[in-house]
């Protein structure tokens, strides 16, 4: 399948080249030269070629959206679920959505990827993706804990889903105190230094936490590899090991060890390096495992956005 591989707009990428900075996107170029694909900035973007597009960033939402509405399939690049303690190594790639929204279980990916390979790819396929994430995941503690944290969008984010991040969060917490007599905390918005230096994990190892609130965040996936339980209010890709019914915060549902371990090995297929973006194996991989998705269209509820 052909890509459009869609990088900024000409106009910065001159001044990124004026400040000293790459004037291309590294991943957006790997990635259209792991597919053949046409390299292009924005300005090019064209909603009556249908040909798939490849974007990277939430800079690239108003195009994501001309995508969604034009029936327009298209890959969105960003920051993967796991491995990323020290460096942004790994990155999520999504058929159709900012996430992987969908799972499929051991056997289905070997299904599918037989189907997709030819018989002598087969062994350096799996070669690809074997044991290259690996968890030492702690059971849920079913003892009562105090506090609920919530993990709050970024505006950046809700610019794509149409709300305003801060009053989506006030009303949150409202709503949650009208649910449960518990502490309710939000976590600090910070810098990635300080992430690395005070991960979220570390928090909820430290802390007396029932479980986490989130919306999009992979926080949610964080979260439950440490066994506390999440709660996903938006498109997530925690959201098959999650709760999404907030009206179930005082029993919020854990998934279990063996689901949890299942959906990670998916997810392992589901990211990539730079590197691997420059082969012919991941964007086959994407399409084979991801490729019957459909986008998710929703936008922010009403009664959080008022």
């Amino acid at each position: 399948m052909s890509y459009r591989c869609v990088d900024w707009s000409l106009l910065k990428a001159d001044e990124r080249e004026r400040n000293g900075k790459n004037a291309v996107d590294p991943y957006i170029h790997s990635f259209s030269q792991g597919c053949l694909g046409k390299y292009m900035n924005d300005d090019d973007f064209d909603i009556d070629d249908k040909t798939p597009c490849v974007f990277r960033g939430l800079g690239k939402s108003p195009l994501i959206w001309d995508c969604i509405e034009n029936n327009i399939d298209y890959l969105y690049i960003d920051t993967g679920y796991f491995g990323n303690q020290i460096t942004k190594i790994w990155h999520r790639i999504a058929y159709n959505n900012l996430q992987t929204l969908n799972h499929l279980s051991k056997e289905e990916i070997e299904d599918r990827l037989r189907t997709e390979f030819h018989a002598h790819e087969i062994e350096n396929v799996f070669d690809f993706r074997r044991d290259v994430i690996r968890w030492d995941l702690k059971e849920r503690e079913y003892h009562d804990k105090k506090k609920i944290l919530i993990v709050p969008p970024s505006q950046k984010v809700f610019n794509h889903f149409g709300g305003v991040a801060h009053t989506y969060t006030k009303k949150l917490i409202k709503k949650i105190k009208k649910l449960t007599d518990r502490e309710v905390e939000v976590r600090k918005k910070l810098s990635r230094t300080e992430r690395n230096n005070y991960s979220l994990q570390d928090q909820l190892r430290k802390g007396k936490y029932h479980c986490i609130v989130t919306y999009n965040s992979i926080a949610s996936l964080e979260s439950i590899t440490v066994g506390v339980p999440a709660i996903v209010l938006g498109p997530n890709a925690g959201g098959y090991l999650s709760e999404t019914n907030l009206e179930n915060i005082e029993k919020p549902y854990w998934a279990g060890a063996e689901k949890i371990f299942n959906h990670i090995d998916y997810l392992k297929w589901c990211q990539f390096t730079g590197e691997e973006m420059k082969t012919d194996y991941a964007h086959r991989i994407i399409k084979c495992l991801q490729g019957d998705v459909k986008p998710y269209r929703e936008k922010i509820a009403e009664e959080y956005n008022d």
